[in-house]
C-alpha cells in the first residue's frame, strides 16, 4: 500500500497483524485509544522521494519484499531509483536492501557514517552520510542528522527541508487499528494518547526505564527547538501533519511512564 501525502513524496506501508500481544495489553491495561474487537498493527514505513532524482528511505521487512519492489516500480514508472538510504541495519528497515538493489543495480546505497561495523551488514561500500550531509534531488532537499533516540549504533535521521519534514525512524512510533492503514494522525478514528505511544516506546525504547528523566526531557526540548517540524514521518507509526510539537511533547510523559512502570510486554 502506498500514498502520495505530499507532491512527490510517497508513503509505503506494511501493516502486518499484531504479533506482540498488544491487543491483550490494551484490553487488560491502558487501552484508552483502542476499540474492542479491532486488530492492531505496528506498521513498517518506507518513504519514496521523487524529484529530478529519486530516493527511497528504508525498505520494510522481509514479509513485504514483493510489495516494496512493486510499489517502487509502479511509482517510478520506468524511471531509475537513484538512491537507497538505509536508516540503520535492522530487519524492518534494511531487510529488502538487496532485493531493491537487484531491481535497481545502479542505485547508490546510502548508510549512516557513524560506527565501525559496516562490514557486518554489507554496508562497507555504501555512500556514508552523517550530520549536516545533504542529498539534493532537485525538488526535495534531504539533510541527515544524528539519531538522538535509536536502537542500533549505526543510525541516522533525516529531514526534507522544503516541507520541513522530520523522519525520526523508530522514535514517535505507535500502533494503529485495522482500517487506519495509511491514515495520517488527523484522520485516525481515535486519538494519539500517552498510552498509545507507550505501547510502542515501552517495547522498542524499553531502556527509558533506566534513564534520568529530566535529561531525556531536556533532550526532547532540544529536538523541538532544533527541528520544529511541520510534518513528522516515523518508521513505525503514522504521518503527523498537524500539531507536530504537541506529539513531541507527549513523549515526555511517555518516558516518565516507562521509567516508572518498566518495560511493556514483559511479565
Amino acid at each position: 500500500m502506498s500514498r502520495e501525502f505530499l507532491p512527490g513524496i510517497y508513503w509505503i506501508q506494511e501493516c502486518g497483524p499484531n504479533r506482540t500481544g498488544i491487543v491483550e495489553s490494551v484490553v487488560h491495561g491502558d487501552g484508552d485509544w483502542y476499540i474492542e474487537g479491532r486488530e492492531i498493527h505496528i506498521p513498517q514505513n518506507a518513504y519514496l522521494f521523487v524529484g529530478e532524482r529519486t530516493l527511497l528511505f528504508d525498505t520494510l521487512s522481509p514479509a513485504s519484499r514483493r510489495q516494496i519492489v512493486s510499489e517502487v516500480k509502479a511509482t517510478l514508472g520506468g524511471r531509475p531509483l537513484d538512491y537507497l538510504v538505509v536508516s540503520h541495519p535492522d530487519t524492518p528497515h534494511a531487510a529488502n536492501t538487496f532485493a531493491i538493489l537487484h531491481e535497481y543495480p545502479d542505485a547508490t546505497l546510502v548508510a549512516p557514517k557513524v560506527g565501525s561495523t559496516h562490514a557486518l551488514y554489507h554496508l562497507e561500500d555504501a555512500m556514508k552520510v552523517g550530520p549536516g550531509d545533504e542529498i539534493d534531488l532537485g525538488g526535495h532537499l534531504l539533510r541527515f542528522h544524528e539519531a538522538t533516540f535509536l536502537d542500533a549504533a549505526i543510525s541516522i535521521w533525516m529531514t526534507e527541508e522544503n516541507s520541513n519534514m522530520l523522519l525520526p525512524v523508530d522514535w514517535l512510533g505507535l500502533p494503529h487499528m485495522d482500517g487506519e492503514c495509511l491514515k495520517c494522525a488527523d484522520e485516525l478514528e481515535s486519538n494519539i494518547t500517552i498510552d498509545r505511544l507507550t505501547e510502542f516506546h515501552g517495547r522498542v525504547f524499553f531502556w527509558f526505564q533506566y534513564v534520568e528523566v529530566p535529561k531525556v526531557v531536556a533532550e526532547i526540548d532540544g529536538l523541538i527547538r532544533k527541528f520544529n517540524p511541520a510534518i513528522i514521518a516515523p518508521a513505525h507509526g503514522v504521518v503527523m501533519r498537524e500539531n507536530c510539537l504537541q506529539f513531541m511533547e507527549l513523549i515526555k510523559p511517555v518516558v516518565e511512564k516507562i521509567h516508572r512502570e518498566g518495560r511493556i510486554g514483559v511479565v
